[in-house]
């Protein structure tokens, strides 16, 4: 699938050791900090193995993508050659700095979401979505850094604009909230 940027979020995985994406979210606390980039994939069905959990799509230009049908895909015997498959993926992250009073423990929680569509042929949608629980433990004005404790690893990183580090306080509370969204359709 090409990636292509809608809002691009450097370094957020970073800030609490985490490589997933993020969430779409409501409302947020200030300061907070969000990004999001989608892809779109559609093609002809050429191999489909419910064994390894194979599929093959030829897309419009000619190319072959070989994709890993999740294990969520519970109708993948209905899926056959020749049937046009349509996936859609969009990861989005939300970064943001809660009050100490607010902040709750360092940790992290992790859910999947499965939304089956009813028809002939396999729809629907799987929603992964990772929350991570951090705590700001140390502010350098000087440098324009700050020190984050996530459940993996304590990172310094710098900050592009050292004026927000007025907004911020040792032990406030950092949520990062990751999600992957896969929707799928086959006709």
């Amino acid at each position: 699938m090409q990636k292509k940027p809608i809002e691009m979020l450097l370094g957020a995985a970073l800030i609490l050791g985490t490589v997933l994406p993020g969430t779409l979210l409501a409302q947020a606390a200030e300061p907070a900090v969000a990004g999001m980039m989608g892809a779109q994939l559609t093609g002809k069905v050429m191999v489909v193995n419910p064994e390894t959990r194979l599929m093959t799509l030829k897309d419009a230009d000619g190319a072959y993508h070989v994709l890993h049908v999740p294990p969520e895909v519970t109708r993948i015997d209905q899926i056959k050659i020749g049937d046009e498959v349509t996936i859609a993926e969009i990861s989005s992250a939300l970064i943001e700095i809660v009050p100490a009073d607010e902040a709750g423990p360092v940790a992290s929680e992790r859910s999947t979401d499965v939304d089956r569509q009813p028809g002939k042929k396999p729809a629907g949608s799987i929603t992964d979505t990772l929350t991570v629980y951090g705590k700001v433990v140390g502010m350098d004005s000087a440098k324009g850094t700050v020190t984050i404790e996530g459940p993996n690893q304590t990172r310094t990183l710098d900050v592009d604009d050292p004026s927000l580090l007025g907004s911020i306080s040792v032990g406030d509370g950092v949520i990062a909230r990751f999600q992957n969204v896969i929707i799928g359709e086959v006709k």
